[in-house]
């Protein structure tokens, strides 16, 4: 089956590492169309490994080019003839699966992963979407059980075939790579934390950064390392100055080195909202084996089952997040090798080979 992916942008996240690792399979032709070029931080990779690649740009600039987003889709669909299309970005699903459907396309899915935004207006959003996906006749993937019930409450929703199938994660190659950056790392003087999210409104690095002052007064070495780029980096980084944080907070910035970044790390903070949809990234944390401070949202209690694999803390609550953090870095010392083990094996269940099946036999 040929399959086409459209993306947003190649920038080096959650959504085109995951269509990356698809492409990784090689168990059918799969291509890729991204509406705008920048940033273009996987675009190399994905082009690699693409059996066709085909970029556009100003795509993303407002509602005013939603047809041409139609017209791009068409044509795109027209030359490549893929049986599968698959619309990553469900915020412009309708446009992207018009152009699909008018080039006849037989399959199309759309994935979806943060829950809807709630209220009277939200609500007839999330309507606007879906009944033209009815009538196209598109299944909707959610990326969890919690944003697939989140849509389930919403009253007169149309009869869009909606499934919740987990997203995958490299659990053997984050292993491996973080295995060897921790074998050779060398200042392991002080306690290093990190937290890979894209710096946008549904995370949450503001309570994080509200809590290291006290996580300070009893690990004064301590560090964090923040990955990821978004449209908060500017405000972030000032709500570091203004904190004094400076020597204790490291911006990354979007990296293609994350297992190698985690196995450098003592332990992993994910402060998020609960507009949080799955938190791939905590999967990739358990694969290189680190402990685990999370935000007591659906998204975390589902992926880390209630607590089992790591610590769930009152989300927005910068007091009991120190604490937490604190806690956590005090039993470094005395967690056993299995342990490590443990998480890891955890996270191998959710394969990308698997979760390609999953979505294929959506339509069998």
């Amino acid at each position: 089956m040929d399959i086409l992916h459209v993306l947003a942008t190649p920038r080096a996240e959650g959504t085109p590492n995951l269509v990356l690792d698809w492409l990784n399979v090689g168990t059918y032709r799969q291509g890729v169309f991204v509406m705008d070029d920048k940033p273009d931080d996987l675009a190399s990779r994905l082009q690699e490994k693409s059996m066709w690649y085909e970029e556009s740009q100003g795509l993303l600039r407002g509602w005013r080019v939603f047809p041409l987003i139609a017209w791009r889709t068409w044509k795109v669909c027209r030359q490549v003839k893929p049986k599968l299309l698959i619309c990553w970005p469900s915020g412009l699903s309708v446009w992207i699966c018009l152009g699909a459907w008018l080039a006849g396309v037989s399959k199309l899915i759309v994935h979806s992963g943060n829950p809807p935004n709630r209220g009277t207006k939200g609500d007839w959003l999330t309507r606007y979407v879906m009944w033209p996906l009815w009538i196209y006749g598109a299944r909707v993937v959610c990326c969890s059980d919690y944003v697939r019930n989140e849509f389930l409450k919403i009253p007169f929703l149309p009869r869009v075939k909606m499934y919740a199938i987990h997203n995958c994660v490299r659990a053997a190659s984050i292993k491996r790579r973080s295995d060897v950056a921790r074998k050779t790392r060398m200042n392991r003087s002080n306690l290093t934390a990190i937290m890979v999210a894209t710096l946008e409104l549904h995370k949450d690095h503001e309570t994080l950064l509200r809590a290291l002052p006290n996580i300070l007064v009893s690990h004064a070495g301590f560090r964090l390392r923040l990955v990821g780029d978004g449209s908060l980096r500017d405000q972030l980084k000032l709500r570091v100055h203004q904190l004094g944080l400076e020597d204790h907070v490291e911006f990354l910035g979007s990296r293609q080195d994350v297992p190698e970044l985690l196995g450098g790390a003592d332990l992993f903070i994910f402060s998020t909202t609960p507009q949080e949809g799955f938190g791939s990234v905590l999967l990739e944390a358990l694969a290189a084996g680190l402990p685990i401070v999370a935000s007591d949202v659906p998204a975390c209690r589902e992926i880390l089952d209630e607590g089992k694999w790591g610590l769930l803390v009152k989300a927005r609550d910068p007091e009991a997040l120190a604490e937490a953090i604190a806690r956590t870095c005090d039993a470094l010392s005395t967690e056993s090798e299995m342990q490590r083990i443990a998480r890891s094996d955890h996270s191998l269940l959710l394969s990308p080979e698997s979760m390609l099946n999953q979505y294929i036999n959506l339509f069998s």
